[in-house]
């Protein structure tokens, strides 16, 4: 599996990694309600992004998280939701993730449910990028870097990760003057420095509604 944000040397290297972690629904629902109170350094830092960098920041998580769990189950259907929500980035209108919600797995499980989590993020987060919460982008920002920081943040890579790439959407993607509160909306499509890291043509690379039904048919993608 290809990442837009992972090279594969470091996806390698995640997957390998033990269940060194513990997990039951009250900790994954923990990362759902997680609060601004609770991780005040992180929020302070997704509220200086706009819509546009806490996408991102939502899907480089999401990242971590399949790469983390991709040698011991499949994650196909995880693939092809994240190559969708990288589309919708570009364009909501390339993806179908928020009438698509993954049917739940069970029982728990230290890899099948984590991942089943991202993947139900996936849904919510395009639903709400399509409807310009910025807000909600953010705090799904939030609880997907939580996550990924419980999956994989024994692994020396991630925290540097994090840093580097809250500074890169910082500096790309501001925060709005007017999204002054949680009633804002932006729908303004993304610039080219928006789409920086990775860029537009890698968001959008290989993309074929006909092999990925996350992608919406009959509209051409990256027209």
């Amino acid at each position: 599996m290809t990442f837009k944000t992972l090279s594969r040397g470091d996806a390698a290297r995640i997957a390998a990694m033990s269940l060194d972690y513990e997990w039951d629904s009250t900790i994954g629902n923990g990362f759902t309600a997680a609060s601004d109170d609770a991780h005040p350094r992180l929020s302070d830092a997704l509220e200086a992004v706009d819509i546009h960098g806490a996408a991102d920041m939502v899907l480089g998580a999401a990242e971590w998280c399949v790469a983390r769990v991709q040698a011991n189950m499949s994650v196909e259907d995880g693939r092809l939701r994240l190559q969708s929500a990288w589309a919708a980035t570009v364009d909501p209108r390339y993806s179908t993730l928020a009438g698509s919600p993954p049917v739940e797995v069970g029982p728990d499980n230290g890899w099948t449910l984590p991942e089943w989590r991202v993947r139900r993020r996936l849904t919510g987060f395009v639903g709400y990028l399509e409807k310009g919460r910025s807000s909600k982008v953010r705090q799904i920002a939030l609880g997907t870097i939580l996550l990924a920081e419980h999956l994989c943040g024994r692994d020396a890579a991630f925290g540097p990760w994090l840093t580097n790439m809250l500074r890169t959407k910082t500096a790309s993607s501001p925060r709005r003057s007017d999204d002054i509160d949680y009633t804002s909306r932006d729908l303004s499509p993304p610039t080219p420095q928006q789409l920086t890291f990775p860029s537009r043509d890698e968001r959008l690379s290989g993309l074929d509604p006909a092999t990925n039904p996350y992608l919406r048919s009959g509209v051409k993608i990256g027209a």
